[in-house]
């Protein structure tokens, strides 16, 4: 298997709002990767790796960052940049090669070009407004400039239309950086377990990635400590699907 299965931080955030504990949850489930998920600019900004962590981050074979999306827009302005900023130092530190923003219909996509790391465009679910959602409203972000990538959200996808999911990657299959792997219902509050909503349909779909070799991020949320064991069939759900 060519697809390094990594898993969000957002898929233990219920419990712990310290980034580095975060880490050292997902540590426990060895993945092969890890995505650093900020949802918020500050948690970013006052960020201090640990030197544990960074050692571990540094072994991993894929480690990413999901840049902040709540309360912020990516154009000319004074938070953009002093996040940018931090992105790129971090970026640096813990050897990432990708970065996950979300570009709305007001952002400057041309903003990141003046740092250096590897940015990714990912597709929005259903109740976005400002934030393309579709194959073409992807196309039109993506168009604008040729230096972006694209992160492929599935269950974003799932939540518009699953006649979608062959067209994003028949459009952007060259430059998919990687795919965020789990479910979500319209009436839910967070993404959750793939592997729960097994079926041939979904394996169908999935086949449209499988020749995909890029890392697979699994954006699962653990509602409690009970549903904490679900990430590791969820781990090894993914790699029965991309084995």
């Amino acid at each position: 298997m060519n697809n390094p299965i990594c898993i969000s931080t957002g898929a233990v955030y219920k419990f712990s709002e310290d980034m580095n504990e975060k880490i050292q949850m997902l540590e426990k489930f060895s993945p092969d990767g890890v995505e650093l998920c900020f949802a918020d600019s500050q948690h970013l900004l006052d960020f201090k790796i640990t030197e544990e962590n960074l050692s571990y981050l540094r072994g991993l074979k894929a480690v990413s960052i999901h840049a902040p999306w709540k309360e912020i827009v990516y154009n000319d302005n004074e938070l953009c940049h002093q996040v940018l900023c931090t992105i790129e130092k971090l970026y640096k530190q813990i050897n990432a090669n990708n970065v996950v923003v979300h570009f709305k219909t007001d952002s400057d996509v041309f903003v990141v070009n003046n740092y250096n790391f590897v940015t990714s465009a990912e597709n929005g679910e259903w109740k976005t407004e400002k934030w393309p959602n579709t194959p073409e409203g992807i196309s039109s972000i993506l168009g604008l400039n040729n230096k972006l990538r694209f992160t492929f959200d599935f269950a974003h996808a799932l939540t518009v239309s699953s006649d979608d999911v062959p067209g994003y990657i028949n459009l952007f299959s060259q430059i998919i950086s990687e795919i965020h792997f789990s479910t979500r219902q319209k009436d839910a509050p967070d993404h959750w377990f793939l592997h729960k909503h097994d079926s041939e349909e979904i394996r169908k779909l999935l086949s449209y990635l499988k020749p995909l070799n890029v890392s697979i991020a699994l954006e699962c949320v653990a509602a409690d400590e009970s549903e904490l064991p679900l990430i590791k069939n969820e781990m090894e759900y993914a790699r029965w699907i991309f084995g």
